[in-house]
Order: structure tokens, then C-alpha cells, then sequence
């Protein structure tokens, strides 16, 4: 999907009641025709299915319904399951499934009666001329026996006297659906069941090359959704959905109605609005409604910002936001706007830079930091980027200039850091969707541009050899940027930090801390700062079992809106919010003092041993690295970690005892990541962190070839290995916390004296 990926994702609200002119066409009432006297039409069951079938412009009608199954995908909604249109004089009918035009479906007495409407509704000739591509002879003899029709034509070319075509097979010649195309226009009529993706294929499904044809109609024929039903149930004739076609969603938008919950059909309401967006063309009457829902105009542009925020629920403009940026979008790809184009959001996010600043050509050499840190890291051939101190204003042009060699290196240069979809947050203070740009180094001199502005960055591919890259730029102004053992310090206090791009970089060989430049101004001292983080990220890496220095900086960036939770870790680097939690890690003497659990987790998602360890564990040992740290690095020992959570020995006992006490399960276990982080704490209460990093320095040395297959094999790799490391058999310990351990793993393990924590030891016996 596009600009609107994320775009109704959530429950969204809307703000604008149209009272002038009406939202949608009037088009004929065909329902009624098509269903006059039908009663109970099954739905086609196991091995047959229904696709989705989207409306998204306001031709066609939807006439019958599917109920999905919760048990099948845990959501309770509705398909479509037939729909009509019409292109030029002709009608066209889509069932949602080819099943309808073969047995046992086709044999059905309430099917019959539908499809002997629909050759009514088709043709009013007394005696219908009717060809037939697909389907099969228990489809041929109906046609001939009860609805005695002509048949005419071949299976394989369009017979002129033919007044309906019945279509049950995909068609991928454009000849043949553009002589289709001719046949509906001129009035014939069409009944299409779609054809189902290839059940037993592993790779993904391309779109139907007949969508050509069923879009001039407003149709899209789609592998979006695939259902199969296994007993025998009904379609509904009763009322559509409000997220199921344009038509209602357009509708639903004008009456001020809640979108559905995810769970209620809002992943058809989202998709239904994002293919509308992306398919219809600009000048149609349809994106003229859109635009009008949405108050799209030059002069009611919608702006987030801090103090306008665009929020959810029943007040919120969410909704109209999300469509007026994809517009815009889709406005740009046909007409793409100048160089100097300035976006309004940019002047709150990422911010201006003043016109008296001065724009800077100058020459940089810069230091290539690339290859593997063994953290968790994007794949080969990724491209690393490297600050420069410099920032590109929003809607100015800034030349880079390469020596005709490292043009052919495949550098890329980058204006800004923020790139992340915020648009399941329900309340956003900046614009919502990627404000980066990138720009290929492929010529020796390259204009690069942005309608937000933001750091100028060169990405450079981790694969390379080089140990330097040198760059003139032109045109850019220059940023705080503070460089570890290089950067002068009194120069920094003078000059640096008031240089004025909006954004600063604080960096290390290990650590790139990219913040609001209004951060720094009155730091007097980023060597502090860096130097605690560098400690943190050696504790991090003692415990990983990886080397120092790193061969690239981790890189923690300060967003106004985070995309995931409160903070979260990617391959790519770790986003925080820009409220006190930022003030805090650029305080060395607070952070040494007080710690910050936050960001020492997502830094410890940084280290995990993912591929090894089991389902479940993903926010459980990224803790042991939050632990670790305050432990070793701060000296607050194992419970003076600031979590509330664990506290004290006596608080994690209490936790043991009431999860023991309440029909205790692995479900459980898996569901709460501090009950299950408490088992890890006991153990390091018992016996140190020794074990721990025996384990992790033995996962480190580990293959990836030789990782644990299944989830079973990467639990009894873990019992086994602590089983080693501290010398005692664990299973009781393992049994009693209800994590499965295999009989072979608890076999070899026996050898060893039994071990379990005083809180266990009277249950002990049950395990005997």
C-alpha cells in the first residue's frame, strides 16, 4: 500500500459533514432484480473460497454478502461476495468466486435461481445467446436445460451475436480483454467469477491481469483476502456494511460515523480508501468527492503540529489528514512539485533554519565506519550512514560534488533521519510519514533537495573497501556536531553548539546520538555524555559476547513522535521521545546516578540473540542487558535497577508465589514478559551473572547454521546450556515455571544436584 499503508490502520474519526450536494451517484437498484424470489444462496465451501472483491468508485452496487468465520481468522467481518456495475451501455456482474459456475454450487436450487436472474438481468432477449469460457458441463447442462439459453461461440474467441459472456477463467491476453472491454461497452453483459490464487503456491500472488477491464468499472478483483469456509453456510441479502465499497465509505464519512475496529472490518475500510486513492484518476468524479470529504483546498491544508495536534475520535480530523496527504501524494506523482517547494509542516518539524544563516561550501573528509558489530543488523549490503555536520533547509538546493571515482562507489546522500510512519499513533504533532529523501551519488556533481529539510547524511554501503570518502557540498548550512577525541572542546563551547541547524549530532565510535539542536545549546561538555555511553554499550557487549570498539556507531535518534511504544529498537537504530527522557540522556551526571531503564532496554534489544532464543523471550532477555548494566556498569546491584517491578528479592518471590498459586501455565509464562524475566532473576540471585555470560559467550561462538530449528530444540538449548554453566540440575526449576523441557535435554541434566530457589522448595516434591 502507499501513503495510506498505515493509513486507517487505526480507529479513525471524522470531522467534516457534507450538507451540499450529494456524496455518491444514483445508480439502478439491482439488487432487488437480481435476487426477486432467491432465498438461502450457500457460500462456496472447502476447497472453494472467496477473494475480496472492492469497490472504489461509486458505479458499482454490492448485492451479497459473506460472513467470515471468526474461528477462521479471529476477526469478525463481511466480504463481498457478488457485486454489479456498468461500463458503457453494458452490465457486468462479479461473483467473488469461481465456484458459483460448477458443481455442487451450480447444482443448487437457490444458485440456480440467482444465476437465472442474473441472464434476466443481462439480456431481456426471449431466447439468450450465451457464451461460455470456463466452468463445466454441470454449468453447460443448466444453461441448456433449465435456462434455455443458446450457447454459442468457442471457448476461446468472442462471438459477435453473443449477449452475455459468462467468464470463469483468468484471461491474461490484452487482446482478448480489450475485446471484452468492446463487448460490454456496446451492451453486451458480463458475468465474471473470479479465479481463486493458487492454493499450494508459497510465493505471492500477482494481481489479476483482468483488473485492466473490471477497474474501468470501479471493480478490483483482489488476493488481498482469501477465506474458505469449512461446513456449509449462507450469504447475506441484508444491509451492507458501511466498510465494505466506496459508496458506503464515503457515506459513512459524510454522517460523522466511526470507521470499524480492526477486528470489525477495518482492514477492508482501510484497504478499500488506499486502492480508491491509488487507482482512480485524478480528474474523476469520484476523487473529486474525496477531495471534498477531506476539505482538500490549498487554504484548509491540515498541519500537525504540537499545539494542533491530529487525533482520533469522535472530534478528531485523523481521517481527513491521512486523505489529504495521500491526495497530495498522488498529485506529485503526475505533476512532481519544484526543488523549492517548502512543506508547511517543516517550519515545527523537522524545523527552520534562519535566513541570515550562512550557506557553506566546504570539503569534508569522512571517516567510513561500516561492517558487522555482530548486533542485531540489517542484511548484507546495507548502506550505513554517516553524519556530516552539515543540514539542508527545507526547499534550497544543495550541490555534492565526488571525485569521478567514488562516484561509482554507490553512495547515496541523505537529507534528514526521520522516516517513520507515525500514523498508527492516535494523536500526531508532525507530519506523519517518511520526511526523508535520498539521492544516488551516481554523477560526479548531484543537486539534492527537500520540501522538509533536515541532517545531510552519506550513506555508504557496508561492503566497501574505502576508509574514506571525500565530498565538497555547496549550499548547506552547518549543525552542531560533536565528534568524540577529535572535536575541540573549547571550540564547542564557543562556536559549535551555536551553529544553526535545528538538528545536532553527539558522536562516538560506538554511539550517534541525534537530538534537537535546542537540546545541546547549554551542554557544556558531550564528552561526559558519550563517555557514559560508551560504557553502557562495553557492559552491553561484555554480556553479548562481541568486541570493542564497534566497527560503526549505534545510532539513537530523538523523534516528536515515536512511532512504537514509548521507545523501540530497530536493525537500524533505536527512536526516544524528545521530552525529559531526552534531557536525562544528555545529563552524564544523572544517567550515572539514576540510570534510564528505557533506554538501556532498547539498547539491549540491540544485543539479543534472536534465531536462538525462544518464542516469547523477545521482551524478557533484552531486560538481562537493562540489569546487566546497572548492576556492573552502575554498581546498584541486581533489585536497585528504578523498575518497579524488582524491587526487592521479596518482591520477586511474592510474583513467583502468586503466578504458582494460580493454575500456572508456559501461556501465561510466554504473555507477561516480567513474570517470566523473574525466573532469570532468581537464577542470578543464585548464582551471579557468571553463568549468563557462559551461556551468551557459547550462543555467540555458535553457527547460524547450527542455530536450533524448532522452538522445542531452542528451549532445551537454553536449559541445557544454563544447566552446564551453573552446575545443577534444573529441570524442577524449569517444570515448576512450566517451561517445557524435552526428556533427552532434562536426561542429560540429571547428572548434576538438584537446584530450586527457597520460594520453590516446598513444592518441590510434586516433581519427584
Amino acid at each position: 500500500m502507499s501513503a495510506v499503508r498505515g493509513l486507517i490502520w487505526c480507529c479513525v474519526a471524522f470531522l467534516f459533514a457534507l450538507k451540499a450536494e450529494p456524496l455518491v451517484a444514483q445508480i439502478p437498484n439491482d439488487k432487488s432484480v437480481l435476487l426477486q424470489g432467491v432465498g438461502k444462496v450457500p457460500v462456496p465451501y472447502d476447497p472453494d473460497a472467496l477473494c475480496t472483491t472492492t469497490s472504489i468508485n461509486e458505479q458499482p452496487e454490492i448485492i451479497l454478502t459473506a460472513e467470515v468465520d471468526p474461528s477462521q481468522l479471529e476477526q469478525s467481518f463481511q466480504l463481498v461476495a457478488l457485486s454489479s456495475s456498468r461500463l458503457g451501455k453494458g452490465k457486468m456482474l462479479v461473483f467473488s468466486s469461481p465456484a458459483y459456475f460448477r458443481k455442487p454450487l451450480v447444482q443448487d436450487a437457490e444458485v440456480q435461481k440467482l444465476l437465472l436472474n442474473c441472464l434476466h438481468w443481462g439480456s431481456s432477449a426471449r431466447r439468450k445467446r450465451v457464451q461460455v469460457w470456463g466452468g463445466d458441463q454441470a454449468l453447460t447442462t443448466f444453461l441448456t436445460r433449465q435456462a434455455r439459453v443458446k450457447l454459442v461461440g468457442t471457448r476461446t474467441a468472442l462471438d459477435p451475436a453473443a449477449d452475455i459472456l459468462l467468464l470463469n477463467q483468468e484471461v491474461t491476453d490484452t487482446a482478448q480483454i480489450s475485446g471484452i472491454e468492446r463487448f460490454v461497452r456496446r451492451g453486451g453483459t458480463l458475468l465474471y467469477g473470479c479465479p481463486l490464487p493458487d492454493r499450494k503456491s508459497q510465493q505471492a500472488q500477482p494481481e489479476l491481469q483482468f483488473n485492466q477491464l473490471l477497474l474501468k468499472a470501479g471493480l478490483l478483483q483482489s488476493n488481498y483476502l482469501t477465506v474458505r469456509y469449512p461446513k456449509r453456510g449462507f450469504l447475506s441479502a441484508g444491509p451492507v456494511p458501511y466498510y465494505l465499497g466506496l459508496q458506503n465509505i464515503l457515506q459513512s464519512i459524510s454522517n460523522l460515523r466511526q470507521p470499524p475496529a480492526l477486528m470489525d472490518g477495518g482492514y477492508l475500510y482501510t484497504y478499500t480508501l488506499d486502492r480508491a486513492l491509488a487507482l482512480n484518476p485524478a480528474n474523476s468524479p469520484i476523487m473529486k468527492q474525496l477531495r471534498q470529504v477531506a476539505h482538500h483546498w490549498p487554504d484548509s491544508l491540515i498541519v500537525p503540529t504540537p499545539q494542533k495536534p491530529v487525533t482520533l475520535g469522535e472530534k478528531g480530523n485523523y481521517l481527513a489528514y491521512l486523505v489529504q496527504h495521500s491526495l497530495q501524494e498522488k498529485q506529485w506523482r503526475d505533476h512532481p512539485p519544484a526543488p523549492t517547494y517548502v512543506a508547511p509542516a517543516a517550519a515545527t518539524f523537522p524545523g527552520t533554519v534562519p535566513a541570515t544563516a550562512a550557506r557553506i561550501t566546504t570539503e569534508l573528509v569522512l571517516p567510513v565506519k561500516v561492517g558487522s558489530n555482530g548486533a542485531w543488523e540489517p542484511e548484507w549490503r546495507y548502506r550505513l550512514s554517516h553524519g556530516t555536520g552539515l543540514y539542508v533547509p527545507a526547499g534550497e538546493k544543495v550541490t555534492i560534488y565526488l571525485t569521478g571515482k567514488d562516484s561509482l562507489r554507490q553512495l547515496q546522500a541523505q537529507i534528514g533521519v526521520h522516516n517513520d510512519d507515525v500514523t498508527r499513533l492516535s494523536q500526531v504533532t508532525r507530519e506523519a510519514f517518511d520526511l526523508t529523501r535520498r539521492f544516488d551519488l551516481t554523477q560526479q556533481r548531484t543537486e539534492i533537495y527537500s520540501p522538509y529539510g533536515g541532517p545531510l547524511l552519506i550513506n555508504i554501503p557496508d561492503t566497501t573497501a574505502l576508509g574514506e570518502v571525500r565530498i565538497k557540498v555547496e549550499g548547506a548550512v552547518q549543525a552542531p556536531r560533536f565528534q568524540l577525541g577529535k572535536t575541540n572542546l573549547a571550540e564547542w563551547q564557543k562556536v559549535i553548539r551555536q551553529y544553526p541547524g535545528p538538528w545536532a549530532e553527539l558522536v562516538s565510535n560506538n554511539v550517534s546520538l541525534t537530538v534537537p539542536s535546542a537540546r545541546i545549546r547549554t551542554l557544556a561538555d558531550p564528552t561526559k555524555v558519550l563517555a557514559f555511553w560508551d560504557a553502557v554499550l562495553a557492559t552491553d557487549a561484555q554480556l553479548a559476547g562481541i568486541t570493542t570498539p564497534r566497527r560503526h556507531p549505534e545510532r539513537i535518534i530523538v523523534d516528536q513522535d515515536v512511532a512504537h511504544g514509548y521507545m523501540f529498537a530497530t536493525q537500524e537504530k533505536i527512536v526516544v521521545p524528545n521530552d525529559a527522557s531526552c534531557e536525562h540522556m544528555l545529563d552524564a551526571d544523572y544517567l550515572w546516578k539514576n540510570g534510564s531503564w528505557g533506554h538501556f532496554h532498547e539498547l539491549g534489544h540491540r544485543h539479543q540473540f534472536r534465531g536462538i532464543d525462544f518464542e516469547g523471550l523477545t521482551e524478557v532477555t533484552v531486560n538481562l542487558y537493562t540489569m546487566y548494566v546497572f548492576d556492573k556498569l552502575l554498581h546498584k546491584g541486581l533489585y536497585a535497577n528504578n523498575h518497579e517491578a524488582f524491587r526487592s528479592r521479596q518482591q520477586v518471590a511474592k510474583r513467583v508465589a502468586d503466578y504458582l498459586s494460580d493454575s500456572p501455565s508456559f501461556e501465561k509464562w510466554q504473555d507477561n514478559p516480567f513474570l517470566a524475566l523473574a525466573m532469570y532473576v532468581q537464577l542470578i540471585d543464585a548464582f551471579g551473572w557468571e553463568p549468563i555470560e557462559q551461556v551468551y559467550r557459547q550462543y555467540r561462538q555458535l553457527p547460524r547454521s547450527k542455530y536450533p530449528a524448532t522452538e522445542a530444540a531452542k528451549r532445551d538449548y537454553w536449559f541445557s546450556a544454563i544447566s552446564a554453566a551453573t552446575h545443577r540440575n534444573l529441570a524442577p526449576f524449569f517444570a515448576q515455571w512450566r517451561v517445557p523441557v524435552g526428556e533427552e535435554a532434562a536426561k542429560a541434566a540429571a547428572s548434576y544436584p538438584t537446584w530450586l530457589p527457597p520460594e520453590m522448595q516446598i513444592r518441590y516434591r510434586q516433581y519427584e
